[in-house]
């Protein structure tokens, strides 16, 4: 898997990744994340075709996007859906590198074993990177856990997101207090844990507000405070990606595309990495949002390279390096570098 642009985006210092790369890696590649209900029975036809050159990352939905009465369909559809996958891999029709991280999103803890019974461990193996757990809070994180640990025991290699999007999260008079429960609840399968993922939408809901495309989720107060306990909490040590977007397009040009800059500019800024999307739209939007500056990729290199017990700090770009302030900067703007690639 590569993510490939046109223009001032140079590929030569881009890797190809898959879903067996290195966690380190791999965190970072989730970028944009697609959304879509399990039910859609073209994904696989889609993926195959390669009908979204964009699609690098997706979820099966099985909670939200789908009714209550057709959760059984929903499971049956992602068997089949990986089931259609592994066979394409299998007569060559698709190399590993050409499957998209795909993870199924349950509903309750539970649910991911009952979708597993119904398919081949291999087949799981081979095509599925993981699992969204919704509304991960203290109340259900002790039971997804478990549920999660079991699985591994089983033989099953996948990694878990978590989404905090709650009420237990929102609200502020036990918000930190929370955060922190799942953060030691989390810390001896921190290396099964892609990504910390943020429910903005659920957030805004539960207050009865909205953001158009003439603001982001930063404008919103509520929510934002609650983004950077969030961020205090879990960037330290896990990639924390950004609430969806509700606005799209044919293409990636418009108003709701401009106002998606916007808020994946402010993201990047407090240390957001990637995106939930709901639309193909969306995507390249995102992977371009993620490709690293010229002057912040020259920076990174030399920060890395520089003697931490001989040099403490350089000048460039009219900038200061310091080793010991700017070395996890560094690592994380080279990592994506690798990724997304560099803008000339």
């Amino acid at each position: 898997m590569k993510y490939n642009f046109e223009g001032n985006i140079a590929a030569s210092s881009q890797i190809e990744w898959n879903k067996n790369t290195k966690k380190e890696l791999l965190q970072y590649c989730v970028g944009g994340l697609l959304y879509m209900p399990a039910t859609n029975m073209k994904i696989a036809e889609k993926i195959i075709k390669n009908t979204y050159p964009n699609l690098k990352s997706m979820v099966l939905c099985l909670e939200d996007s789908i009714g209550d009465t057709r959760v059984e369909e929903a499971e049956k559809c992602v068997k089949k859906i990986l089931e259609s996958l592994y066979k394409a891999l299998s007569d060559k029709r698709l190399t590993l590198d050409q499957i998209p991280l795909i993870f199924v999103r349950v509903r309750e803890p539970g649910h991911l074993t009952r979708i597993l019974k119904r398919c081949k461990k291999n087949v799981v193996n081979s095509i599925l990177t993981g699992v969204v757990f919704p509304k991960f809070a203290p109340s259900n994180a002790v039971d997804y856990i478990n549920e999660f640990n079991e699985i591994q025991k089983q033989g099953y290699h996948l990694y878990m997101m978590p989404i905090l999007e709650s009420k237990e999260i929102i609200y502020k008079q036990n918000r930190i207090e929370n955060l922190l429960k799942i953060d030691d609840l989390l810390k001896p399968i921190s290396e099964k844990v892609l990504n910390i993922r943020i429910g903005a939408a659920d957030f805004s809901g539960i207050y009865g507000v909205r953001r158009d495309t003439d603001n982001t989720i930063w404008d919103l107060k509520l929510i934002s405070d609650c983004i950077i306990d969030i961020l205090n909490v879990f960037v330290r040590n896990y990639v924390v990606s950004g609430p969806v977007w509700e606005a799209f397009g044919k293409d990636e040009s418009g108003e709701w595309a401009e106002g998606l800059k916007r808020e994946l500019r402010e993201d990047k800024l407090n240390g957001i990495i990637g995106k939930t999307c709901i639309h193909p739209s969306q995507l390249k939007v995102v992977q371009e949002s993620l490709a690293v500056s010229k002057k912040d990729y020259e920076d990174a290199v030399g920060v890395l390279g520089m003697p931490e017990d001989i040099v403490g700090v350089e000048k460039s770009n009219n900038r200061m390096n310091e080793v010991k302030t700017h070395s996890n900067w560094a690592r994380k703007t080279v990592c994506l570098a690798n990724i997304y690639g560099v803008k000339q």
